[in-house]
């Protein structure tokens, strides 16, 4: 008998999905396209990989580097990060 719930380690994952649901229906409600949605819904997500690897990490390079392996391309990255600190 394991301690915990399997589902437990989905838990991140579904509140992600309802998060990214409840974005969708508030900017279809404000009438904004499947395409602008979508956009949003991918920066928000970049966003958040970049802040908890800020937490860990000092280097923006480090950061890049390891966000590029997940999928992510340098330019957007590096725009993210840009508009964070301004």
């Amino acid at each position: 008998m394991t301690m915990f719930d399997v589902d437990t380690v989905n838990v991140e994952k579904k509140l992600q999905e309802i998060e990214d649901n409840d974005l969708y229906n508030f900017m279809k409600k404000q009438g904004y396209s499947e395409e602008q949605i979508k956009s949003a819904i991918r920066n928000t997500h970049l966003l958040d990989a970049i802040n908890r690897l800020k937490e860990i990490l000092c280097e923006p390079e480090e950061i890049v580097s390891i966000l590029q392996k997940d999928g992510w391309k340098k330019e957007e990255i590096e725009t993210a990060i840009k508009s964070q600190a301004s």
